[in-house]
């Protein structure tokens, strides 16, 4: 039985685990989970690699927004954005109006040493010093946004069963 009234929308930086803890956060709420980037591949039957290499980014995000408008609109479980998703404040208050909005919250070194291994990222350079410079350019840029979700849990140091324990919390005080 599913134990939330609401559909849940975890936003966060590439790499602060927003599909690892959405599956598991899906499992223990009895909700289902979507992830914005597999839904992308499937509508453009493309890897987000190729989507970026034959389309390019600006394609890519509107395809995204498009995407993710009608996603938040059907969605009633656990949806992990991508991490560019919220591109903008009206797509923000567009997710916070259908759900609750998460911001998975995680450290840049953190990140860093998430992604230093990942060859499935389009818009990273895999470098650390390179890696690192563009990870906080996109944090900067993306962090007024994700700040605004209506909650805030701070990933690092925490096991992925503490994180989503922490989430079904906080949740259960904004739903009563």
């Amino acid at each position: 039985m599913k134990q939330i009234k609401q559909p849940v929308f975890l936003c966060g930086m590439m790499g602060s685990g927003k599909s690892t803890i959405g599956k598991q956060l899906g499992v223990e709420l009895g909700a289902t989970f979507k992830d914005m980037d597999d839904l992308i591949e499937l509508k453009m039957n493309m890897s987000i690699p190729e989507i970026f290499e034959k389309l390019g980014e600006e394609s890519f995000r509107e395809a995204e927004k498009n995407l993710l408008i009608e996603e938040s609109q059907r969605n009633d479980g656990v949806l992990a954005l991508g991490g560019g998703s919220l591109q903008n404040q009206n797509l923000v208050d567009h997710v916070k109006l259908q759900g609750w909005l998460i911001f998975l919250d995680t450290p840049l070194t953190t990140l860093v040493e998430r992604l230093r291994r990942s060859q499935n990222r389009p818009m990273i350079d895999n470098t650390t010093s390179g890696l690192e410079n563009r990870l906080n350019r996109l944090l900067e840029e993306r962090l007024p946004l994700y700040s605004q979700a209506h909650i805030k849990i701070k990933t690092d140091g925490l096991s992925i069963k503490e994180i989503v324990t922490n989430i079904r919390k906080q949740l259960a005080n904004y739903e009563q």
